[in-house]
């Protein structure tokens, strides 16, 4: 079975990971482009998700060989203080699904009430 897992900072891997999702924390990007080798190579993954100010700073030999994966799918999001507006953060993610998706989705939030 192929698994999603996310490489990010300590604080973000943590809230991934309290969200029931695979999370490794790298210290830098070289740990990070290290990690993201591993898990390719170890072919277990469908999605890769990265920091964004990680990934931008991986070799570029690296950022090739991203481009021409089919699987795993390797997103970049943005974790920094832009995630604290939420409509900017909703508009990335989307256009980032429509991209591996080829159509738009919208989001909502539903509020769920107590008993």
């Amino acid at each position: 079975m192929r698994t999603c897992r996310v490489i990010a900072d300590h604080d973000s891997a943590v809230g991934f990971r309290l969200a029931g999702i695979e999370a490794a924390a790298a210290a830098g990007p070289q740990e990070a482009e290290r990690l993201l080798r591993e898990w390719i190579d170890d072919g277990t993954c469908s999605l890769i998700i990265v920091a964004q100010r990680f990934l931008e700073a991986f070799s570029e030999t690296t950022r090739r060989r991203i481009e021409r994966l089919s699987l795993p799918i390797v997103i970049p999001i943005p974790i920094s203080p832009a995630w604290q507006k939420e409509e900017q953060s909703q508009e990335y993610v989307l256009a980032l699904i429509r991209r591996a998706i080829g159509f738009r989705m919208k989001i909502t939030r539903q509020e769920v009430g107590r008993r």
